[in-house]
């Protein structure tokens, strides 16, 4: 997904059109690129490279800046779907945790990394770097088992 660098302590023009929708590369482009599954409020991505093994992110249709600014139903559809994902993710790749990171620092509009950790990974002991990863290459294979799992625990 192309990434937006933009400073948070700044408001200004860029800023005004990112949050409001209108400059989005999300909402540009009418939704995230490598999307996996296309599910009630959120589409689920994975690309073949990725920082760990069965990493996905979830990314909410609607654009909003923070989960708060979801609609009460909207907002449980969308935190049920998240663990619902991160329940395939991990009978997916038998991960012995999961971190879920939300910030929208340089896309504002409501998405969650979802970061299955596993014994001996690149991060152990530490917070997750995707900048220093060295990226994991996924096979169709490998997406479509991920892509599976994730439907079963969707239902």
């Amino acid at each position: 997904m192309a990434r937006v660098a933009v400073d948070i302590g700044v408001e200004d023009q860029n800023r005004s059109a990112l949050t409001d929708g209108t400059a989005c590369p999300i909402c540009r482009d009418t939704g995230p690129r490598d999307v996996l599954l296309d599910l009630d409020v959120v589409w689920l991505t994975a690309s073949r490279s990725a920082p760990l093994p069965g990493y996905v992110c979830v990314v909410a249709k609607r654009h909003v800046v923070e989960p708060f600014h979801l609609e009460a139903s909207e907002g449980h559809v969308f935190w049920d779907m998240l663990m619902n994902v991160a329940r395939g993710v991990e009978a997916c790749t038998g991960a012995a945790k999961m971190n879920y990171e939300i910030h929208g620092n340089t896309v504002p509009h409501v998405h969650v990394h979802l970061f299955p950790r596993y014994p001996g990974d690149p991060f152990e002991g530490r917070p997750i770097d995707t900048a220093a990863a060295q990226p994991f290459v996924r096979t169709d294979e490998d997406l479509t088992r991920l892509r599976l799992a994730i439907s079963a625990a969707v239902g």
